[in-house]
């Protein structure tokens, strides 16, 4: 199947779609091939990509939004604002755009105001890679359900895990990298 999935990912690159439906298609199939190591069910990942697609659209239509210093995590219809913006007034309507897309249950800003600086758009980036890394090589965490975001050196925890201790496991690998300071453990357990 994951073969599949890269196939149909190349063919659609290859044959240059553009716009939402082919963002919608790899979109879905990215959820496809994490969906065997996620705790989230087939349907719960294409709803969830569909909201990030929908949100990513939205905000880059956006005039006066430099969405590309902002990030939309979804996972079960909850979406997780992180990154920077330079006016309030900007946040507020990323905010706003977010909990107006149909399927969102809730919307968390941690959006700073502001420019990122150069530097530390490479620190995070370094960070983010760094503590998936230490899940995909985790026994008992799947890097496929954790889902990783860093800003300012404060990494957060999105995803659904199987249970508490798995959760708390998380949290211990992502302390444990070079560079975090702090944990925003937002994961789930799955009931």
């Amino acid at each position: 199947m994951n073969r599949l999935v890269l196939y149909g990912t190349l063919l659609i690159s290859i044959c240059g779609l553009s716009g939402c439906f082919a963002t919608m298609l790899v979109g879905g199939g990215t959820a496809a091939s994490s969906a065997a190591n996620d705790k989230r069910s087939l349907g719960e990942h294409f709803d969830d990509a569909a909201i990030s697609s929908k949100i990513d659209a939205r905000l880059i239509a956006e005039k006066d939004m430099p969405s590309r210093w902002i990030s939309a995590e979804v996972i079960a219809g909850k979406v997780l604002l992180t990154g920077y913006l330079p006016r309030q007034e900007q946040i507020d309507r990323a905010i706003y755009i977010c909990r107006h897309i149909s399927g969102v249950r809730s919307v968390r800003s941690e959006i700073k105001l502001g420019e990122p600086p150069t530097g530390e758009l490479l620190s995070d980036t370094w960070i983010t890679t760094k503590v998936k890394r230490e899940l995909f090589n985790d026994e008992e965490v799947s890097g496929f359900s954790v889902h990783v975001e860093t800003v300012d050196g404060k990494v957060y925890l999105q995803g659904i895990v199987g249970n508490s201790l798995q959760r708390q496991r998380a949290a211990t690998l992502a302390n444990s990298v070079k560079g975090v300071t702090s944990i925003v453990n937002l994961l789930h357990i799955k009931n």
